[in-house]
């Protein structure tokens, strides 16, 4: 088993941070690919031992990454659940927060550097975690 490290959260992660990954992603990307390869890149830098690697090593190693799901992934629509997790995330907290301050969904993901399409998805995981819990279990036994 893999011991996992603490990993900065993206939205912690200042924006002249990422800009060695920014300076390498195509103008046209999809989405999915720029947030696979920012996830990858996030998950990199913090790693024990980043800091003794440049920062632009670490945005090639995470675009490679990033064409690697493309080429063995792409095309189908992989699931990765987020189930009772999606508030863990201090991003996902921040959508939540932003949307219940009435900011719209484009607003959001311009805050967030969330795709629309992505802080739809939070709010929905987020809306059915509500409901569960309002609604409670019944006792069958």
């Amino acid at each position: 088993m893999v011991d996992m490290f603490e990993r900065m959260d993206i939205a912690a992660m200042p924006p002249a941070q990422i800009l060695p990954l920014e300076a390498l992603i195509p103008p046209g990307w999809p989405d999915t690919w720029r947030e696979l390869a920012t996830s990858h890149y996030v998950t990199l830098v913090s790693a024990p031992g980043a800091e003794t690697v440049e920062m632009a090593s670490l945005a090639s190693l995470a675009i490679a990454l990033t064409l690697g799901i493309a080429q063995d992934l792409g095309g189908t629509q992989p699931y990765i659940p987020v189930g009772a997790e999606v508030m863990s995330s201090a991003r996902a907290r921040r959508v939540v927060d932003l949307l219940k301050q009435g900011q719209g969904y484009r607003q959001v993901a311009d805050t967030t550097g969330l795709t629309e399409s992505r802080v739809r998805q939070i709010e929905s995981e987020w809306r059915k975690q509500q409901m569960a819990l309002r609604q409670g279990q019944l006792q069958l036994d």
